[in-house]
């Protein structure tokens, strides 16, 4: 909010804040996708979620210039100024990502992967999200249909990989405590051979039966009866 409200002094912001140096741009543009795969260019993504960010930050600083006491703004609208937080951070995240793909990446393949990764993850952000760029005006609902085609076309070309990229970040299964994430993949004999480690499973009978839930299971049958 504070960047926002110096946008008319003149001072140029900086830092993850910069984007907002173009506000004018930003609070108009609309976005040139016309077909599923335009959603692939770094640049229309960027855009997209710099226009989003911006006016709905832009929107929360003009609502809360309405009161008098900025305390009680802050207040009544934090619900609202969350939602503007979320959408800078989850740009930034974004642009970043977008960022280091622009630089060398050594092994074969693996900059492929990570631009279908980087893609991924801004489209299910705008899938989630959806009506924020609608309702800023930053995409159409066409685009928005065609930016979900591009999403389950990236998940069909990252699901053979899908195993592997997760084991690339090297989690031990003591790490991950999960028999369902084993590395050797042998999940349902060992899944079976961790239920039986349950107390519960010590026994055919659990304990209690006999005492408190036989008792109760007969006289709801003999309830039944009568």
């Amino acid at each position: 909010m504070k960047t926002v409200s110096q946008l008319g002094s003149g001072k140029q912001p900086v830092g993850t804040t910069a984007y907002m140096g173009r506000v004018e741009h930003l609070m108009q543009c609309r976005s040139t996708v016309q077909k599923a795969d335009d959603w692939l260019k770094p640049s229309v993504i960027l855009e997209a979620f710099e226009a989003r960010s911006t006016r709905m930050s832009v929107a929360r600083a003009q609502n809360l210039a309405k009161f008098a006491n900025p305390e009680e703004g802050f207040l009544e609208l934090s619900a609202d100024l969350v939602e503007a937080a979320v959408a800078h951070c989850q740009l930034i995240v974004v642009s970043k990502f977008i960022e280091k793909l622009q630089q060398d990446i050594p092994g074969k393949g693996v900059k492929e992967q990570l631009e279908n990764l980087c893609n991924i993850y801004a489209l299910f952000i705008l899938h989630k999200h959806v009506g924020d760029f609608l309702s800023t005006g930053c995409i159409t609902p066409k685009q928005a249909s065609l930016a979900n085609d591009q999403l389950r076309s990236l998940y069909s070309q990252v699901r053979p990989n899908a195993i592997a990229l997760v084991d690339a970040f090297n989690y031990t299964d003591h790490y991950l405590g999960s028999v369902l994430g084993r590395y050797d993949g042998n999940v349902y004999p060992k899944l079976y051979e961790e239920a039986w480690k349950d107390p519960l499973n010590d026994s055919v009978v659990p304990d209690g039966y006999g005492e408190y839930i036989r008792p109760l299971l007969k006289q709801q049958l003999h309830n039944a009866r009568l």
